[in-house]
This record gives structure tokens, C-alpha cells and sequence, in this order.
């Protein structure tokens, strides 16, 4: 894919959710030269397009990082884990496509970001939709990324789920996506005809036969390079062999939210203390590089069965994930077809707040933790929940000058009142729904918190050791209208010249669940704002 010269009018750092958008964009220009660099592969693994190969590629060192954040309390280091390759996250992630709502896009705008509001993220979402339900003035249909939402199933946990959820207050709706409410549904996924979509295979193919766009896996960007206050460029490594690239006009990092401060740390753009102490020479005070980081952290709900159910058991043994492997090799269909989670709900956790604030989702089975993630061999069902936009701040720090270190990730959660008081709700907020007909007198007992966590201290403490990080995490780099954000609005950043940041990085807030579809669209816009320039 790569061509032989070092001087291109862009250079992308990072091929995940955001760069392979943004890179397919501007390359949409004959005229303009396009370089994308990304560390891991080429993403020609089979197991990357099939939907429940997660299971497998998530155990990968080739197509996933794992990083550890630093020890709770307990001793527990809590892993970080991101897509590695073309793609990035995309292609390894649990593929649902939440978006966010209006109130937190516009919420964006009216803390100073106007080009962030909903009048102009809606489009790009519906811009980049292929959407099974078709179009209309919430979705899109047509573009690159193919949306699946199921019209219903044939598996009697999840129709047993459904009902029980529905007497729990928990309206059932076909698109998660079109409306602000408690609600409950099929997951939205980037799945079409059986097939993950990632960034890789829906931006990335089509693109890669441009001659103004080259793609060089396997190559690592270890600092940028500065001309006076201008970044003119990046200095890399592909494999034994050092490189430069020269831009032209802009440097991209579109690396994340744990490599993208990193990065700009690396090459002296961050907090004084933290550069003095890791051994990099100061160019540029961005006191809030690495910092104001917000993550989610699940609380999970496990329950066992009386009987078998429905497809609970389709993927307990090697021998059934083989015989539904093969299912699916001719038919595209059956569980290893399926999104991460079947179902998913926005619920409110007290009857007081406006707004949903806790997301959960569901697997019509339940799940072995012991060695790895693994479907379990005892019929039940897996629940998770996690605040939707907590407040709480966690850090992201290089731990010296050298490119390829491990980062100092100080990952903190339930710190704020508003976080722990909805957090502590997420255990009764799952058991309104289990405790329900018909789904009751179908579970044998709670396999895990178990019935002695009861109160919400009790569930804080249990979320906390350890509970689920859910890889949402958001703000390193964050965008704003003061000299303190690291990025302006147009994802500048502030300080240099030549220099923007395009992933899920630049939010300040989380926007109302996942990331992928986020930053999708945060590639989307920045290159009509690269374009305009």
C-alpha cells in the first residue's frame, strides 16, 4: 500500500475510528497527498469480520494493546485494552453503534464548541449510516457504515428479558437511537450481511487504491517534528528503520485517548511537572494534556438459570463454537453473527432525574471470567450497567521520553456524588427487571453481586473490585474556547501551528454511551473543517 516518498500535504497518525475516516475523506481529493500511519497491521485477519470473533481477537497481543492502569487500592490493575491495526478499536470493539443524544452535542456547542452541536453532527451521522431500518430524519441510509438492528429473535431468553423489561417500566423501541427516553431494544451494531464493519473495511478498502493516499502499517511515530512553532512533520519507526515524513500543510494525530497524549508529551507539548519529571524538555505549557480523562465503569449482573434456555448455551464448548463457526461460514447467520450484546437500555436511575443516565447491556448468556472472557458452560444471563455520563477525572502520562513506554494511567471512578449515587443504583435498576415475570421464575439465584450486596455502598464497593472499565474513555485532549484546552474548537492545538488532534480524545463530556460511532463522526466533520481551512 505505501509509496516511496516523504513529503505528503497530510499526515494521519492512527488508522482507528476517527484517522480512517479522516484519511478517506481528504483523500477524496485528487490533488491532495494523504499519508496514514498506523503501528499495528494491515487488519487482514478473518476473525476481524466476524461479528463474535471478538471472543478471539480481544485475546490477541497482534491486534489489541493491552495497558495497565495503575493499582486500586485492592492491588488490582485494571487493563486498558485498544484495537491494534487498520481499524483500530473498530475491529475489535463489542459493535454497537450509540451515538449520543442531542442535549450533549449541543451542550458541546453551548460550552463554546459551535461546530460540535446536533444541527451538525446529525448529518454526519446519518452521512455515514447504512442503516437497516432504513432512512429517515434520524438515520441514514446509503453511506459507507452498515447499521443492523434486529426486528426480533428467536432466542426465549431474550423475548423472556424483553417482557420482564417492559413491566419494569422499560418501553421497547426499534431504534435506540431516534429519542431520549428509558428504553429498551436490539442493539444497534455495525454488522451488514453477517460482516463486522470497521473503519478498516467500509473507509479503508475502498479508499486504498487511491494514488494520493498511502498507508503504512507496521510503522510507529515516536515524536513530532517542529520547525520554530510549526510541527513540519513526524519521526517514525518501521521496524529497524527510522524515518522522517514531512506534511506539507497539517499533522493529524488521530491516536486515541491513551496514545494521542502521549505523543504530544513525547514531543514537549503538556504540563511542566509531568514533562520535567519523565526527562522531555518543555516547548510548549498544555497544563491539561493527559488530564480531565473520563471513563465509564461497569456494574455487572450475572444469573443462572433453572433450565436451559433458548440459545444459552450455543457457545459453551469448543464444539458448539465450531459447529455455529461453521453455521455461520454458510449462512452468515446464527450467534456467531450477532452483535457483542443482543440487547441494550437506557434507564433512569431514580425516578426524580430527566434524563437517562445508566446504559445497560445484555447477553442471553452468561459468561466465564476464570480464563478470560468466555461464554459459560451453565445456562444464565449476563447483565452489565454503567453510568452514562459520570464526572469523575482520571489522568493519562507518559513514564519517560521513550517512544513505545508504558503510560502512567491513573484511572479514578466514583469520586463525585452525582457518580456514586447513580452507580450505587445500577444493581436495583437490573433487578427491577429480573425480579419480574416471566423472567423470574426462570432463574435459579444471582450468581453474582449475589442478594447480600444490597445497598448502594455495597455496590460501590463491589463495582470497585474490580468492576468493568468499558474502554469509553474520552478527554485526554480535550477541545474548548479557553487557553487551557488543549485543541480549539477546529481541533487545533493551541500553541503550535500545523497541528490538530482528530479522535474521541478532543470530548470533554462523554456524549450519552459508546465511542465508536463518535468518533466516526468527529473524522467526518474534521475534514470538511480541514478542507475549509
Amino acid at each position: 500500500m505505501a509509496k516511496n516518498q516523504k513529503t505528503y500535504d497530510y499526515i494521519i497518525v492512527g488508522a482507528g475510528g476517527s484517522g480512517a475516516v479522516l484519511a478517506s475523506r481528504l483523500s477524496e481529493d485528487e490533488g491532495t497527498s494523504v499519508l496514514l500511519i498506523e503501528r499495528g497491521g494491515k487488519s487482514f485477519n478473518p476473525m476481524l469480520y466476524i461479528p463474535k470473533g471478538f471472543f478471539f481477537t480481544l485475546k490477541s497481543d497482534k491486534l489489541t494493546t493491552t495497558y495497565s492502569a495503575e493499582p486500586f487500592p485492592s492491588g488490582y490493575a485494571e487493563p486498558w485494552q485498544r484495537g491494534r491495526g487498520l481499524g483500530g478499536s473498530t475491529a475489535v470493539n463489542g459493535m454497537m453503534y450509540v451515538r449520543g443524544q442531542q442535549a450533549d452535542y449541543d451542550a458541546l456547542a453551548a460550552a463554546g464548541n459551535p461546530q460540535w452541536g446536533w444541527e451538525r453532527v446529525l448529518p454526519a451521522f446519518r452521512a455515514i449510516e447504512d442503516h437497516s431500518l432504513g432512512a429517515s430524519a434520524m438515520r441514514g441510509a446509503g453511506g459507507p457504515v452498515g447499521i443492523s438492528v434486529p426486528e426480533d429473535s428467536d432466542d426465549e431468553t431474550v423475548r423472556l428479558f424483553l417482557e420482564s423489561a417492559e413491566k419494569a417500566g422499560w418501553e421497547y423501541v426499534a431504534d435506540l437511537n431516534a429519542q431520549d427516553q428509558q428504553q429498551i431494544g436490539f442493539t444497534p451494531s455495525t454488522i451488514k450481511n453477517g460482516i463486522r464493519q470497521s473503519t478498516a473495511n467500509t473507509f479503508l478498502w475502498p479508499a486504498r487504491r487511491r494514488k494520493n493516499l498511502t498507508i503504512a502499517t507496521g510503522t510507529s511515530v515516536g515524536l513530532l517534528r517542529f520547525d520554530g512553532r510549526r510541527v513540519v512533520g513526524v519521526k517514525a519507526r518501521q521496524g529497524e528503520r527510522l524515518v522522517d515524513y514531512t506534511a506539507r500543510k497539517e499533522v493529524i494525530i488521530s491516536a486515541g485517548t491513551i496514545e494521542t497524549p502521549m505523543l504530544l508529551e513525547r514531543s514537549g507539548i503538556g504540563r511542566g511537572e509531568v514533562l520535567s519529571k519523565a526527562g522531555v524538555a518543555l516547548r510548549v505549557e498544555a497544563p491539561n494534556v493527559g488530564e480531565r480523562v473520563i471513563e465509564q465503569h461497569g456494574v455487572a449482573t450475572q444469573v443462572r438459570f433453572k433450565r436451559e434456555i433458548g440459545h444459552t448455551l450455543a457457545l459453551s464448548s469448543k464444539t458448539k463454537q465450531l459447529a455455529q463457526g461453521a453455521r455461520y461460514l454458510l449462512t452468515r447467520e446464527g450467534p456467531v453473527g450477532t452483535a457483542g450484546y443482543d440487547l441494550m437500555a437506557h434507564v433512569r436511575s431514580s425516578p426524580e432525574v430527566q434524563r437517562p443516565d445508566i446504559q445497560v447491556v445484555a447477553t442471553p448468556f452468561g459468561l466465564d471470567f476464570s480464563a478470560g472472557l468466555n461464554p459459560s458452560e451453565e445456562p444464565g444471563m449476563y447483565l452489565l450497567g454503567y453510568q452514562i455520563r459520570p464526572n469523575t477525572r482520571s489522568s493519562i502520562h507518559i513514564s519517560d521520553a521513550s517512544p513505545g513506554s508504558s503510560p502512567v494511567i491513573q484511572a479514578n471512578y466514583f469520586q463525585d456524588e452525582e457518580d456514586r449515587r447513580v452507580t450505587g443504583a445500577i444493581v436495583d435498576r437490573l433487578r427491577d427487571v429480573t425480579s419480574q415475570e416471566p423472567l423470574a421464575s426462570e432463574i435459579a439465584f444471582e450468581e453474582f453481586p449475589g442478594r447480600e450486596v444490597r445497598t448502594s455502598e455495597q455496590v460501590l464497593k463491589f463495582a470497585h473490585s474490580p468492576g468493568s472499565t468499558i474502554y469509553h474513555a474520552v478527554g485526554s485532549a480535550a477541545m474548548g474556547p479557553n487557553d487551557d484546552d488543549v485543541v480549539t474548537p477546529d481541533l487545533r492545538v493551541r500553541g503550535v501551528e500545523g497541528l490538530r488532534v482528530v479522535d474521541i480524545s478532543v470530548l470533554p463530556t462523554q456524549v450519552s454511551g459508546n465511542t465508536a460511532a463518535p468518533a466516526m463522526a468527529i473524522g467526518w466533520l474534521a475534514a470538511d473543517l480541514i478542507r475549509n481551512a
